[in-house]
């Protein structure tokens, strides 16, 4: 991912645009990509806290509404968040009747970046935090030629106090062909709607406490240890349509 392309290359930043985009594990952008961002009034402390607390993504996140963490540093913790190195199934409502299901990992998650983080570097503002997660194509038993996805995540503060949020999928393989022919369409719509879930939510956050300096976010851990447990997320109160199955991406559509 060549530094900056997501702030200065316009077409990057389109959402009408679904041609490749690069991740760090897909330098050359994949066969296909969705992308969005949108601004959020509050510090960069709120979205990044929203994004890190999986446990409460089925309260706002109707893209995501389902995560099971698999494997986690920290598996029986009461306050189990999103760490570099935890495995995760991740829900995805790509339409009202398609619900689809994949296993991924955190490959890489930073600390969050603002001005009054104490370090000198960041004091003058602008600082992008950044948070990616990957296909877990070992436990999906899928090689990455198959189907490889990477989903990048930009916190950036802005000069006002608040932030804007960045977001971009890519699908790269021989299936990403199939899946831009099915959910193309749909998932250019839906990753806007992440992007408002997260606003509304931060916006919450905000609200309810509005000290940024009370906010619980965590220093992300940059390791984890292999656990035999697992540790599954409550599930979201949204109903499935009736017949419809939880798949994985590189499967064919529910069956009616």
């Amino acid at each position: 991912m060549a530094p900056g392309a997501a702030y200065t290359d316009h077409q990057f930043r389109s959402n009408a645009h679904t041609g490749p985009r690069a991740t760090p594990t897909i330098p050359k952008g994949g066969v296909f990509s969705v992308y969005a961002e949108i601004t959020i009034p509050t510090p960069p402390q709120y979205p990044y806290e929203a994004l890190l607390d999986i446990r409460t993504w089925r309260e706002w996140n109707s893209f995501n509404p389902d995560v099971i963490i698999t494997k986690h540093s920290n598996p029986h913790s009461r306050d189990i968040r999103m760490e570099q190195g935890c495995f995760m199934t991740v829900s995805y409502q790509i339409t009202p009747d398609v619900r689809k299901e994949t296993k991924s990992v955190c490959r890489h998650m930073e600390p969050l970046k603002h001005k009054d983080d104490g370090k000198e570097s960041h004091s003058m503002g602008g600082n992008v935090t950044r948070i990616r997660w990957t296909s877990d194509n070992a436990n999906l038993l899928t090689p990455g030629f198959v189907l490889k996805t990477e989903r990048v995540n930009e916190i950036e503060e802005t000069s006002d106090g608040h932030c804007k949020y960045r977001t971009w999928l890519t699908f790269d393989g021989f299936s990403a062909k199939t899946m831009k022919k099915k959910y193309e369409k749909a998932l250019v719509a839906r990753l806007p709607e992440f992007c408002e879930d997260l606003k509304e939510r931060s916006m919450k956050l905000y609200q309810d406490q509005p000290d940024p300096r009370k906010m619980s976010v965590s220093m992300p851990r940059k390791s984890m240890q292999q656990t035999r447990s697992s540790v599954q997320m409550p599930r979201p109160s949204m109903q499935k349509p009736a017949g419809e199955q939880l798949q994985h991406f590189q499967t064919s559509a529910p069956t009616r």
